[in-house]
């Protein structure tokens, strides 16, 4: 997202707006749990969280052109923290 215009609520939208690129479980909460681009479960209450076994962050679109993602606008996607790729 563009870095120039963070305000307090810009966090809270891209985290909302890559919440929604994740998959959602089936029979579970869709608020609450979901499955990351390489399959691993993550839980919305636990962003940033690198202690938890759901923690999450939000990187660039893993399969965005690279030019995209150089450029800053690349659309967010939640990836577990274990998952070793570069943040955001």
């Amino acid at each position: 997202m563009n870095r120039l215009f963070s305000g307090p609520f810009s966090t809270h939208s891209q985290r909302v707006a890559a919440w929604e690129r994740a998959e959602r479980i089936p029979g579970c909460d869709k608020a609450a749990w979901r499955l990351d681009a390489d399959g691993r479960v993550i839980r919305w209450d636990d962003y940033g969280d690198r202690f938890s076994q759901y923690g999450w962050l939000i990187h660039a679109d893993p399969k965005a052109h690279w030019l995209a993602k150089a450029l800053g606008v690349a659309a967010p996607a939640p990836l577990h923290w274990r998952s070793g790729r570069i943040a955001a």
